[in-house]
């Protein structure tokens, strides 16, 4: 069995066994040292390692990614090589996992609770429902708890709630496990398809799970045993892989899930650790790709029962929009994809230590000069994605770069293998290429597209919003100043805008409390009015226009 010997800057060596003939890419990712955004299909080129002995001819796709002096180093494409012996390989610097957001607008739970105990003369009695499901010998009735979970394509979010006072005690995160099959839902599906694939990606979320709640365990009074309720909100195609159900389905026309509406399972089903009386209930999805997650964000907002004309927009590696107006609630679906997280971006890298995360431009003796924020305060190592559309939006505001989208002459311009790149830190090389700008425009088209749609959709303008609520992990690091910069959202909502976070774990947390609030997120899934924007007439003129940096 072969061996690969690991050099990973800042870490001591290592070494992982496989079998002959596997992928690398697949090697390193079953240990966790690796993912790339598709997947390991050498599209992304962010599965980077450095191979001493590569072959002396780099494949046509390599070139693609590294410049002719790493090349010569043996900088290679993990996805691109099978490992056929010993082998030696360097890794870059590993990415620390950043500041996952857990927290998000919420209220109060209201209506009856999902679970209680009761404490007689012959026990604790466990009651669901109003249905004695549970006896406990002794007096337990002080320990009843549940968890909320938000499990993104990204991330995966766990909080441990006291259900009798619905004070979280306690919340762990994670970057889901998934990450290195692809990193956005399609690639996922798409991976599922394969012989075994479904299981991996259930395999590796249901860990993801059972390290979060071990890390609740371990951080509160709580054990497995008092933990009698498990609220899911994901969207559909992570319910899916969840619950290991085949996604297929969602993954071509005319996109129809396996499943519909809430699903319950026992945590014992799952093999997560929890009282032998424990149900995971899923919240439910609108559509095939306006899932649980966001009947959660509806449900925790209260969207349903506003008089106030508001639109809600969950920004992610795709792009959920609900416009709720005069009691009627529209909603869309946007393949934003992952370039707004820093993925598919030539420097590109989650938010962590050495990530920019904001860029501004200013004059110094006549010249304009880049001004990084950097995470850790520690040398740029590259973009994330509030750093990515802070650097578009200066960009854009200095006219360099021009409506279409291409980059004009300057200063900061130079040409690199025939190709315009901006420099905006040359001692790192850290630079944003001609390419990574069109990424951004496939994703502002895609969000800018969805929001003028809705409205017009709902036969209103900006005027009439009276909110825009913006969601998300990505979005809680957004500053409106670079969501108007970078033309993802119009001018005349920037004053509109309010940050609410993490409201998919919010909205769990409420149907974990509370049958009524199930309830109303099963009323709400089914009241949506779900708009496939690529059926509408005119719609792909709508989308090319949405890809100009223009003002509106």
């Amino acid at each position: 069995m072969p061996k690969i010997t690991l050099s990973i800057p800042g870490r001591p060596p290592q070494s992982v066994d496989c079998a002959a003939g596997e992928n690398l890419y697949r090697a390193l990712a079953a240990h966790h040292l690796m993912d790339a955004p598709c997947g390991g299909m050498g599209k992304c080129g962010k599965c980077r390692v450095r191979l001493p002995e590569a072959p002396p001819s780099p494949l046509a796709e390599e070139a693609h990614f590294f410049t002719a002096e790493e090349l010569a180093a043996g900088w290679r494409l993990a996805c691109l090589h099978t490992v056929e012996c010993d082998t030696a390989a360097e890794l870059p610097a590993q990415e620390a996992v950043g500041d996952i957001v857990s927290s998000g607008l919420t209220r109060p739970a209201e209506g009856q609770p999902v679970v209680c105990k009761e404490r007689t003369a012959h026990g604790t009695f466990l009651l669901r429902g109003g249905e004695k499901v549970l006896t406990e010998p002794g007096d337990t009735a002080a320990r009843l708890y549940g968890v909320a979970v938000d499990i993104g394509t990204t991330t995966v979010v766990a909080a441990l709630i006291d259900l009798y006072t619905g004070q979280e005690l306690a919340s762990a995160s994670c970057i889901n496990s998934q990450s290195v099959y692809g990193q956005d839902v399609m690639s996922r599906i798409q991976h599922a398809g394969r012989p075994g694939g479904g299981a991996e990606l259930q395999k590796a979320v249901l860990n993801d799970l059972r390290a979060l709640l071990a890390h609740l365990y371990t951080h509160s009074e709580a054990g497995p045993d008092d933990v009698y309720e498990i609220a899911v909100a994901a969207n559909n195609t992570m319910i899916h892989l969840l619950l290991g159900a085949d996604p297929s389905g969602m993954g071509r026309t005319p996109y129809r899930p396996a499943l519909c509406g809430p699903q319950t399972r026992t945590a014992a089903e799952l093999g997560l650790p929890a009282s032998p009386a424990c149900l995971v209930f899923c919240l439910p999805a609108v559509s095939a790709f306006v899932g649980g997650d966001i009947t959660a964000g509806v449900l925790a907002c209260g969207l349903d029962r506003t008089d106030k004309t508001v639109l809600f927009i969950d920004i992610g590696t795709n792009g959920e929009i609900v416009l709720s107006r005069g009691g009627s609630l529209f909603a869309c679906s946007c393949a934003a994809g992952p370039a707004l997280e820093g993925m598919n971006i030539r420097c590109g890298m989650r938010a962590a230590a050495g990530a920019v995360e904001d860029v501004q431009l200013s004059e110094r003796d006549g010249t304009l000069v880049p001004a990084l924020s950097v995470i850790g305060q520690s040398a740029p190592r590259g973009l994330c994605g509030s750093g990515l559309l802070a650097a578009i939006a200066q960009l854009r505001a200095r006219q360099i770069i021009q409506p279409n989208g291409r980059l004009g002459a300057h200063p900061l311009v130079e040409i690199a293998g025939g190709k315009k790149r901006v420099v905006l830190d040359a001692p790192s090389g850290l630079v944003l290429t001609q390419n990574d700008i069109r990424q951004v425009q496939l994703a502002k088209g895609a969000l800018l597209s969805g929001i003028r749609t809705m409205m017009r959709f709902a036969g209103i303008g900006p005027p009439d919003i009276d909110e825009m609520l913006v969601a998300g992990q990505f979005g809680a690091h957004l500053k409106v100043g670079s969501l108007v910069g970078a033309g993802i959202i119009p001018a005349a909502l920037g004053p509109a805008v309010r940050y609410v976070g993490n409201t998919s774990k919010s909205g769990a947390e409420l149907c974990l409390l509370s049958r009524d609030e199930r309830r109303r997120a099963e009323e709400i899934a089914g009241r949506v009015r779900y708009v496939e924007l690529s059926a509408l007439d005119g719609y792909e003129k709508v989308f090319v226009q949405s890809m100009r940096f223009e003002e509106e």
